[in-house]
């Protein structure tokens, strides 16, 4: 299967699972990793080297390469398989990042615990009922080698625990996540899950508190109990401004107090940003830091193209990615059916 083509949505399905994120070292940072015991090798090396340049550009060539340096240790490299197993967890391809995940944990590296959390981050993901157990079984080692240090697993053990069917156990450890980690960005997530376990393993929306062109409070708080679309556009993108009319037309049909919209505009050019607000008279409140890709809601919610939209159910749960004309719009209203 070519990588290439595959979407990045791993910032959204991912829900708070993102445990590779906090391995020691991402695949384009190990280029230069230090290890006695492999230095001795060039052709390693450079082997290694050019996988790394590769990743970012080319997951399947990289791939590749960092098999062919792996092959060079006579498989004995736990950095290369952990690479290998970002790289199609990057992509959504969880089995075989489970797969690489557990080369390298079985290679007993010093980062072994974070490797095992990896592996049932991967696991979960594949939403099999059938590997949940396992995946249960990959935390509780990744907290046995940590000594309990890696807290953010204990999240994810509560979370497999509770798909797992072991409901008090996962609520268990969602109190020792947020007992440990009270001010967390996922605590308040595990806090709802705590109170209600059916939730375990739905993507919450990053929490966000910003402030409108017009000097209003944005954030999900303040939306609590409405349903939130995020709407993200630039005046120099034709297909923005395709979407736009669309987006009008479900602002007249959904009553505000049950429908929130906030534009979130990645232009850079504050004019062309407002030259284009005072011709359309956009009626929702917008975001806008001038960043362009750099902006703080679009690395929050991991945009890399636009349009882009993240529709938020009542409570907080992102229920669509990337929808748009009618089919967002009906959506919309499956979430607003009944609602008062």
């Amino acid at each position: 299967m070519k990588l290439t083509v595959r979407i990045q949505t791993i910032a959204l399905s991912c829900c708070a699972m993102l445990a590779v994120a906090v391995l020691g070292r991402g695949v384009a940072a190990q280029e230069g990793f230090k290890n006695p015991a492999i230095e001795t090798s060039d052709e390693f090396k450079q082997t290694f080297k050019r996988a790394s340049q590769l990743a970012g550009r080319d997951p399947d060539a990289a791939i590749e390469e960092f098999r062919k340096a792996a092959k060079l240790r006579d498989g004995k490299c736990p950095e290369c398989f952990q690479s290998i197993a970002q790289i199609y967890f990057r992509y959504g391809e969880y089995k075989e990042a489970s797969s690489a995940f557990r080369q390298a944990a079985d290679l007993k590296p010093a980062n072994e615990a974070e490797l095992c959390n990896g592996l049932g981050v991967s696991l979960y993901l594949l939403k099999d009922k059938k590997l949940y157990d396992e995946a249960v079984a990959a935390f509780n080692r990744a907290l046995e080698l940590s000594k309990g240090k890696l807290i953010k697993t204990y999240y994810n053990l509560g979370c497999a625990l509770i798909k797992a069917g072991k409901e008090k156990e996962g609520v268990a450890a969602l109190k020792t996540y947020v007992e440990r980690e009270p001010s967390a960005t996922d605590a308040e997530d595990a806090r709802k899950m705590i109170a209600n376990p059916k939730l375990a393993g739905e993507a919450f929306a990053r929490p966000f508190n910003v402030k409108s062109t017009s000097g209003d409070e944005l954030s999900l708080a303040k939306f609590k109990g409405k349903v939130v679309l995020l709407d993200f556009w630039a005046a120099w993108c034709g297909p923005c401004r395709v979407e736009m009319p669309e987006v009008k037309r479900i602002r007249k049909k959904y009553s505000e107090d049950r429908l929130v919209i906030v534009g979130v505009n990645l232009d850079s050019n504050r004019a062309a940003f407002e030259t284009y607000m005072k011709q359309e008279a956009l009626p929702w409140p917008q975001y806008y830091d001038g960043l362009g890709w750099g902006n703080k809601l679009g690395r929050l919610y991991g945009v890399t193209a636009i349009p882009h939209t993240v529709l938020i159910d009542q409570d907080g749960i992102i229920r669509g990615v990337g929808l748009r004309g009618a089919g967002l719009s009906s959506k919309i209203g499956e979430l607003l059916k009944g609602s008062r």
